[in-house]
């Protein structure tokens, strides 16, 4: 049975009949164990944009008390593999540094269900599912004071520009001053043009190309200068 016409990854509830399956992908020296289904976003594989997110995200170093967002995790792969890779640096490093506070948020109902199931699945216990639309949760998050130190996402940008920059113009200001936003986008779906936007309402911050790769632009948006050639090797700022 197909999708309903109007059945996006982005609906709120998706209508197509729920065929779930299991994957196994392995990025970045991490296996992760999901389960995906009709109607989410890229049900038979990670998608490509966001594998190349995962292998060139940097990460910031922890401490406690930090706080880490994804915006539109979907079932859930940015999100577990953040969680498992700050699960490895606690148990090889002398220190044990803190594993952070993840938020993962998420509109579609039926790709939350699956993202919480693959939390339990993947052993995460510092990841928190975010219901709904994310504009909606912003008053909740500025009141509570809740500010994170790196927000990543792989926008749906056929939502619409509009909507996206509304979107990001929250996200840039839950950040703490010295954090930043990592995102991806495909190149034909307009990314030169939605970097040229997110300038104009943040004249004074840094943008700064990650990587360039299968037609994405990695893309780090920050109120302070990073030099990445140096640390994308490691990961780590």
């Amino acid at each position: 049975m197909s999708s309903p016409k109007n059945d996006q990854y982005f609906s709120k509830k998706p209508k197509s009949e729920l065929k779930v399956r299991k994957l196994f992908e392995s990025i970045r020296s991490h296996t992760l164990n999901l389960q995906t289904s009709t109607g989410v976003f890229s049900p038979e594989s990670v998608d490509k944009g966001t594998r190349i997110l995962i292998e060139n995200l940097i990460l910031p170093e922890s401490y406690p008390g930090m706080n880490i967002l994804e915006i539109g995790a979907g079932y859930g792969p940015i999100s577990i593999w953040l969680e498992k890779d700050y699960q490895f640096q606690n148990q090889i490093n002398e220190k044990n540094p803190p594993i952070p506070n993840i938020y993962a948020s998420e509109i579609n109902e039926r790709a939350i269900w699956l993202l919480k199931r693959n939390i339990i699945t993947n052993n995460c216990k510092k990841i928190t599912v975010l219901k709904g639309d994310f504009r909606d949760h912003f008053e909740s998050l500025k009141e509570k004071g809740i500010s994170f130190q790196a927000i990543y996402t792989n926008p749906p940008l056929k939502t619409g520009h509009e909507t996206m920059l509304e979107l990001f113009e929250q996200a840039m200001d839950l950040l703490a001053p010295n954090g930043f936003i990592q995102y991806v986008q495909m190149k034909k779906l307009g990314a030169p043009g939605f970097l040229k936007k997110l300038k104009i309402i943040q004249p004074d911050w840094f943008f700064t190309y990650v990587r360039k790769k299968g037609g994405y632009h990695v893309i780090l948006a920050s109120p302070t200068e990073y030099e990445i050639e140096s640390k994308v090797s490691s990961g780590y700022f």
